[in-house]
């Protein structure tokens, strides 16, 4: 192990202050004492307590730059804050290319109360000579100096806007080293149209010469096209802005690039961007120039607080194998009241932490299913033991992460939209994790294993194969949908082997494809056994083959309309262990805390307290059947269609709803035809109503009215058990509408005549 030397920062003998002044000096103090302790050996460096001002370079926009093999501490009461300045971007504290590295402690204050994202320029009558000298042509008017040493990130990209009174549509800049003449003359441009809200932004002749020191002066001049006299030119007033006019870049703490890393005990506030911002090394026109190492690995950000930055807590932006734990993260894009957000204090996202590395914006050659050698960002990131709460747009978001783990956080407060992942992304897991007034949206294959939502919804979206288990959700909602790879029912043109439908299927060449015959028949010449590919396709049709690429396949007949052909993996969405509830209901007021639209889904042990269920399937559905088995419903209403229920139990002890239709199995609309089979339930106190296509076996019926609807559609009840219980059908008027065979009546009474309602080898035992 490495033996530790420290060092602690003699304030004086680096014209270092303590006592919030100074800024300049302070800042290269500290530069100048983390190099120089470096040179000596030491590996500890500690700044003394206090309250340093400090300042960005007008080059690198950095005010204090960590290095390799340094830990970096901050006495518990030291503070650093960062000197008013109009940078769109900055960093108080770069970590750029650097490795085995550790900061701790202290508290770093960005400049967002007094951030400049603008500034005013004023005029005088004159001009400028093409040599860069001045002159006292009337015709024109010229802005005061412009200082890039003042004002270095705001002038990096600079634009000025339109002049109210003046009507010319353009205007010209010349810039100078250090002072305004012939002599320090470094070139100048013509022709530059004002601004707009979308323009690009202007720089700096010879930026690559030498940077600031090069070219750090500049006039604009303006030709005038209309006379003003010299009050209405010193009134003039033009605003001179950045072209990323957001100003979203100034970052408590940045790691471009860097290598086993630890942030810790810090307190970061008030950045005009993010807390901390992890991201890769540098840009190369040449992306074979690119390593792995340059994405940055091995990062640990732990205990501390980060809290009023404009735009995010955490970025991570590229790097891979990092740790986010112990952290608290609150008030982002807020004021110090924590209720007013504003320009000044808030920019998009607002997030607590965001996963995106912007991959899309680069050259760099990501690994990819079809490029399995490519680097890696943002892999494997563990995300534990957090506190995240009231930020302005949300808590966390994972843009483009893979192998993520989300364990044990709180997350607190209002979130727009969903604490979320992209589905195009693997392996996120979210495990033990609490939400409190906001919800999580599944989507892709998350996994999630254990969550408590208080005032908390979640979320089923765009899932394809998501796992959902161990739940709890008080004065909440489990809703959403799952038919992702599922396209309905197709029409065939016998001439072509081809399959079409009405809208677009979302499908291209070479897709893997299976038939279902659940309803109707597939046709002669195709297997449901057998996998397929989408050849020759459309927007809204294919062909298929039986290999990759290969020829079509030829159909003998359309079969029989009503089977199913998709993604050989729809219906991948799996629910058990879910609890949801509220602790009473006043009224029987429709209120679907359940409310799921699925495909195939396959849903176990899920309780329901005092809310109403909804388990439906999409129009004129022709897939799987959603599996339920273990559902207990208490003191709520229940609809399915599609559905394949067994196990469940449905108890009420309060009225039940008018009409007795507590519980729905199927509709009487068209466009729901599926049949709901119900198998060994408990139904206690409430009603059953078949409006669809129904078949019930081995249920019992306590204290219970069973109804139907008068239509074409057709109910089956077989070998179950009635007792004190009311059935009444006797308004049906289609022939076998109803059939209850072999079961046993016990106190019930049955209303109802032959031919629309038959009862088939039943036992009634009498009055109970």
């Amino acid at each position: 192990m490495e033996q530790t030397l420290s060092y602690r920062i003699e304030l004086s003998r680096f014209k270092i202050s303590n006592i919030n002044s100074n800024s300049s000096e302070t800042t290269e103090g500290i530069n100048n004492a983390i190099k120089w302790a470096k040179d000596q050996g030491y590996n500890h460096i500690l700044l003394p307590n206090g309250f340093y001002s400090v300042k960005i370079d007008a080059n690198s926009l950095v005010a204090i730059k960590l290095l390799s093999g340094m830990h970096f501490e901050m006495e518990e009461n030291c503070i650093i804050r960062l000197e008013t300045n109009s940078s769109p971007n900055y960093s108080i504290f770069d970590l750029r290319g650097i490795h085995q590295a550790k900061l701790f402690g202290g508290k770093i204050i960005g400049d967002k109360k007094e951030h400049i994202y603008e500034i005013s320029v004023k005029f005088e009558r004159g001009g400028v000579n093409p040599d860069g000298s001045l002159n006292d042509d009337s015709n024109w008017i010229r802005s005061e100096v412009l200082n890039r040493n003042q004002h270095p990130g705001l002038l990096a990209n600079f634009r000025l806007w339109n002049i109210k009174g003046i009507t010319s549509p353009d205007y010209q800049y010349y810039q100078y080293k250090d002072a305004v003449s012939k002599e320090n003359f470094a070139g100048s441009r013509s022709n530059i149209p004002f601004a707009k809200a979308t323009s690009g932004g202007n720089g700096w002749l010879r930026a690559n010469e030498g940077g600031v020191e090069r070219n750090n002066k500049m006039i604009f001049a303006i030709p005038l096209k209309e006379q003003l006299t010299d009050q209405q030119i010193t009134d003039l007033n033009a605003k001179v802005d950045n072209m990323y006019s957001t100003h979203e870049a100034g970052h408590g703490i940045t790691l471009y690039g860097s290598n086993n890393i630890d942030i810790s005990n810090i307190e970061i506030s008030d950045c005009t961007g993010d807390g901390v911002f992890t991201s890769w090394k540098k840009y190369h026109f040449d992306p074979t120039l690119y390593t792995q190492e340059d994405m940055g690995q091995h990062i640990k950000i732990y205990d501390c607080k980060i809290h009023h930055c404009r735009r995010q807590g955490i970025s991570i932006c590229g790097s891979n194998d990092t740790h986010i734990y112990r952290n608290v993260i609150h008030s982002i894009g807020y004021d110090d009241d924590g209720v007013t957000t504003n320009f000044r204090n808030g920019t998009a996202p607002m997030f607590g932490i965001d996963i995106e590395s912007m991959y899309g914006e680069t050259n760099i050659p990501i690994k990819t299913a079809s490029r399995p050698n490519g680097f890696e960002l943002n892999y494997r990131i563990h995300i534990f033991d957090n506190h995240i709460y009231n930020n302005a747009r949300g808590h966390f978001v994972n843009a483009d992460g893979t192998h993520l783990v989300l364990e044990n956080n709180t997350f607190e407060g209002y979130n727009i939209g969903g604490i979320s992942s992209n589905p195009n992304f693997q392996y996120v897991k979210y495990i033990n994790n609490t939400f409190i007034g906001c919800e999580l949206w599944v989507q892709g294959d998350n996994y999630v294993n254990g969550a408590v939502f208080r005032n908390g919804n979640l979320k089923m979206l765009e899932v394809r194969g998501a796992v959902v288990q161990n739940c709890t959700i008080k004065d909440g909602m489990l809703y959403g949908s799952s038919f992702y790879g599922y396209i309905g029912k197709p029409s065939v043109t016998l001439a072509t082997s081809t399959f079409s439908y009405s809208t677009a299927h979302g499908m291209r060449n070479d897709t893997p494809v299976s038939f279902e015959q659940w309803v109707g028949k597939v046709p002669n010449g195709i297997s449901v056994d057998k996998l397929y590919y989408t050849i020759n396709v459309t927007s809204t049709s294919f062909q298929l083959s039986e290999t990759i690429g290969g020829t079509p396949v030829i159909l003998n007949d359309v079969g029989q309309t009503g089977f199913h052909v998709g993604r050989h993996n729809y219906g991948r969405c799996y629910i058990s262990n879910v609890t949801i509830e509220r602790d009473w209901r006043p009224n029987n007021n429709l209120t679907p805390n359940v409310n799921l639209l699925t495909t195939g889904a396959v849903i176990e042990n899920v309780t329901v307290k005092n809310y109403d269920v909804a388990f439906m399937v999409p129009q004129d559905y022709v897939g799987r059947p959603t599996a339920i088995k273990g559902l207990h419903l208490t003191e709520g209403s229940a609809r399915f269609e599609g559905c394949d229920i067994s196990n469940s139990n449905f108890q009420r002890a309060k009225s039940v709803l008018a009409g007795g239709t507590d519980i729905q199995l199927g509709s009487d609309e068209t466009k729901y035809t599926r049949q709901v089979i119900m198998r060994h339930c408990l139904l206690q106190n409430l009603g059953l109503f078949l409006n669809g296509n129904a078949t019930i076996t081995s249920c019992t019926f306590l204290k219970s009215s069973i109804g139907k609807f008068d239509n074409m559609k057709k109910a089956y009840i077989m070998q179950s058990y009635f007792e004190n219980s009311n059935i009444n059908f006797h308004w049906l008027r289609q022939n076998q509408s109803v059939t209850i065979a072999k079961s046993v009546f016990k106190g019930v009474t049955v209303a109802g005549t032959a031919p629309y309602v038959r009862l088939v080898d039943n036992t009634d035992l009498g009055s109970a």
